[in-house]
């Protein structure tokens, strides 16, 4: 999986508890670095951010979504933001997100029983 979020202290606290978990997490800063990534190793899951320099996370989504090879790759929203904030979620799910979760109230053992729940509905679809 490939994590995206630019506060290196919270990426670095979720990639340690996920891998002590058993995920496979690379840790990119925003959207140009994931991009990068993707050109050499698709991952089973991206877990973005809203709040990245250069481009919102719903800009990521986006561009993910206009690319064959990323087109349905699953997304998960982790954000400072409230899942209230006017427009923000809506925009994500359009953009085929599969939840919204807020940092504050998602420690990395609930955020990765949600990635595996999206991994295990996306292997039945």
């Amino acid at each position: 999986m490939i994590l995206v979020d630019d506060d290196r202290d919270t990426a670095e606290m979720y990639r340690y508890g996920l891998e002590q978990l058993g995920f496979d997490v690379s840790v990119e800063g925003d959207g140009a670095g994931l991009f990068v990534a993707l050109a050499s190793r698709l991952p089973d899951i991206v877990v973005l951010d809203w709040d990245l320099p250069g481009q919102r996370g719903d800009e990521v989504l986006w561009r993910l979504r206009a690319d064959g090879a990323t087109a349905h790759l699953p997304v998960v929203m982790l954000s400072n933001f409230p899942d209230q904030l006017d427009g923000h979620v809506d925009r994500v799910f359009e953009a085929g997100a599969l939840a919204w979760l807020e940092k504050t109230k998602t420690p990395p053992q609930l955020l990765a029983v949600k990635l595996v729940e999206v991994l295990r509905m996306r292997a039945r679809a």
